[in-house]
């Protein structure tokens, strides 16, 4: 028997509050490519919080709500939109559970890329500790606020939502867990997608001033995405056949669609989720995975894929077997 990793539950949370496309056409109405924007972007809805109080931790302990496993060895918490510099929100997650003291607990801002980055580094974690059983990933994003209102971009992308999923170290003979990952950096982007837009240093209000978005569309990683989806499936002797389902960035419909028809992937094989989600940041392909396995349409033994970028711009890609 093979000591494997399985993800062993998920849930998510997202606020009740719905901002429909109908929203921004009201809003504005003279905006003539307003329709080719929402086609490209891939979203008819989205769930924005409307709860004063609302934010990353409150939307995390609602994700976490069902659970009541307190054995947890490993807690990773992932957002871009960190509620606390200092102490960890870890910490704050850990002490709402009433979580067991020997208990790692890490704080991931890898921005949208930090669920798969807290996905990789749980899996490698539990592998290497050998007295670690169990791994509690948290990711949230509350993007929303991050937002001028009265801009209609990048506001027209973001919903907010949480995600909470658990790892547990288990014998089968199938090797279950992480198969390979990989990671493209390109920093020429760097200054393209920030918050804030000065730096902390020179920040004066952090309640006025908002994410700052230049010359990025999230198109330009596209080539080497497709090469290197190609090239990782190459090195593992696996085709795109071999792949159950692929859980992709929800940044931009089109994207999903290029990825689609350059690498000839079955549209069945796609889980799309951003049309009634919109984009959750760490969360999203996340949430396409949650969404995939209600519909009982995950076995034992699949291979699944995940692509993912973050702002800057980095992205990741990480070979799973259920």
């Amino acid at each position: 028997m093979n000591e494997a990793i399985k993800i062993s539950s998920i849930h998510i949370y997202h606020p009740e509050n719905i901002r429909n496309n109908q929203y921004y056409f009201d809003k504005y109405p003279n905006v003539k490519n307003l329709p080719e924007l929402l086609n490209d972007f891939g979203q008819r809805q989205r769930y924005i919080t409307s709860q004063p109080d609302e934010n990353v931790l409150t939307m995390s302990i609602n994700a976490l709500a069902p659970m009541s496993d307190k054995d947890i060895d490993i807690l990773i918490f992932a957002s871009t939109t960190m509620e606390y510099l200092s102490p960890l929100n870890a910490l704050y997650l850990h002490h709402h559970l009433a979580l067991k003291n020997e208990c790692v607990c890490i704080d991931i801002n890898g921005n949208c890329l930090g669920m798969l980055m807290a996905l990789e580094q749980a899996a490698i974690m539990l592998k290497m500790k050998k007295t670690a059983k169990k791994a509690l990933i948290v990711a949230s994003d509350h993007l929303s606020n991050l937002c001028n209102q009265n801009e209609l971009f990048p506001s027209i992308l973001f919903g907010d939502a949480a995600v909470a999923m658990t790892l547990e170290k288990v014998q089968n003979e199938t090797n279950s867990g992480l198969m390979d990952s990989f990671y493209y950096t390109d920093s020429n982007f760097c200054r393209e997608t920030r918050f804030p837009k000065n730096g902390f240093s020179q920040s004066q209000n952090m309640q006025d001033e908002k994410i700052y978005w230049g010359k990025f569309t999230t198109k330009e990683c596209l080539p080497h995405v497709i090469h290197h989806i190609d090239k990782l499936l190459k090195n593992n002797g696996l085709t795109i056949d071999d792949i159950s389902c692929f859980f992709f960035s929800q940044v931009m419909k089109s994207n999903i669609e290029k990825l689609a028809e350059t690498l000839n992937i079955p549209n069945e094989k796609i889980e799309y989720i951003a049309d009634e989600y919109g984009y959750t940041g760490a969360t999203s392909p996340f949430i396409a995975y949650y969404c995939h396995q209600k519909k009982n349409l995950l076995r034992d033994e699949d291979i699944v894929l995940f692509w993912t970028l973050g702002a800057g711009y980095q992205f990741g890609i990480v070979l799973w077997k259920i």
